[in-house]
């Protein structure tokens, strides 16, 4: 029991040394040293207005980045609604490797579709692990589908005719540290299939 109310005091003790060790406004150990009391006090109360100023920013940015992101989906959601014969691609990923870590593995099998000239981001998860994943980048032209790592570095293309992908078409793609397998793509029916925004 000594040993155990021991080891806690040295915990508690090293926690405070640590939290002593880093001192307001970036300033040295020579620099905090020198200050009286007073300006010590001062000094922790400017950090702290620093902190808060520097925490709303962050809360303002991410609201920001919230509003845009349920802004983009809303007019990807009025783009599918509208879309028109071959305006939408349906692909599925098979037989697919992601490039987990620094090693090739298994990737679950993805379904996904592309609207014609918007750029929209996949993710392929590890097999067995899916906390684990692979961000691309595809886009789809009407004549050409693109899958790129994030940033459009290191693509792979499959390029299709109308026709061709009325009919369905598979190609092998290996996107550089990334995502390979076979990719297979075809157009749906556009009387049979309505796209409407979802609720």
């Amino acid at each position: 029991m000594q040993c155990l109310l021991r080891v806690s005091l040295q915990l508690v003790t090293f926690a405070l040394i640590a939290a002593c060790a880093n001192y307001p406004l970036g300033m040295t150990e020579d620099e905090w040293n020198r200050l009286s009391p007073q300006q010590q006090l001062d000094a922790r109360e400017r950090q702290a207005l620093l902190n808060q100023a520097e925490h709303a920013r962050r809360a303002e940015a991410a609201r920001h980045k919230a509003e845009q992101e349920r802004e983009e989906q809303q007019r990807y959601q009025a783009m599918l609604a509208n879309a028109g014969p071959g305006d939408i691609v349906q692909c599925v990923l098979q037989n697919g490797e992601g490039y987990y870590g620094s090693s090739w593995h298994p990737a679950e099998p993805v379904g996904f579709s592309l609207l014609r000239n918007y750029t929209q981001t996949v993710s392929f998860a590890e097999q067995g692990r899916p906390t684990r994943s692979i961000t691309t980048e595809l886009t789809y032209n009407g004549a050409n589908i693109r899958v790129c790592r994030l940033n459009n570095r290191d693509c792979s293309n499959v390029a299709a005719t109308q026709n061709q992908l009325r009919n369905g078409i598979s190609q092998n793609i290996q996107v550089n540290r990334a995502i390979r397998g076979t990719l297979y793509c075809d157009i749906p029916n556009h009387d049979r299939v309505r796209y409407r925004p979802q609720q």
